[in-house]
């Protein structure tokens, strides 16, 4: 019996940096989706119902902490980790995003994508 694959949605305007990821989680056997804004984060979320999302927090039509909002408020059924990788450092934007429901939160100038990979393959594990 097949074993079920791990979808992963990515939340990057960055269509370079979005692309890394998808290549990173391709190799790791992972699935992905990609939305470039916070209007079709919020749809894909709930049409694809991922296993865990990564987040930009600096993004068009809706930004990062705006999708946590609404996820944290009109989605409570939406029990998936998520991961904040941004260039926001400061530690205001850190602990507004966990407090937010973000599962964990990576600077990415601080972090090696390998780094950020192995994490999120730990969220991931069965």
């Amino acid at each position: 019996m097949d074993k079920i694959q791990k979808k992963v949605l990515i939340v990057e305007d960055d269509v370079q940096i979005s692309k890394v990821y998808e290549i990173q989680l391709a190799k790791e056997g992972f699935l992905t989706v990609t939305a470039h804004n916070g209007d079709d984060a919020i749809k894909l979320l709930v049409e694809e119902k991922p296993d865990l999302a990564i987040f930009d927090l600096m993004i068009p039509k809706k930004d990062g902490f705006e999708l946590l909002e609404e996820i944290k408020n009109e989605h409570p059924d939406i029990k998936i980790p998520i991961v904040v990788i941004s260039n926001l450092g400061q530690e205001d934007d850190k602990a507004r995003a966990i407090s937010l429901g973000a599962t964990a939160y990576f600077v990415k100038t601080d972090h090696p994508i390998q780094e950020i990979m192995a994490k999120i393959k730990g969220y991931l594990k069965s």
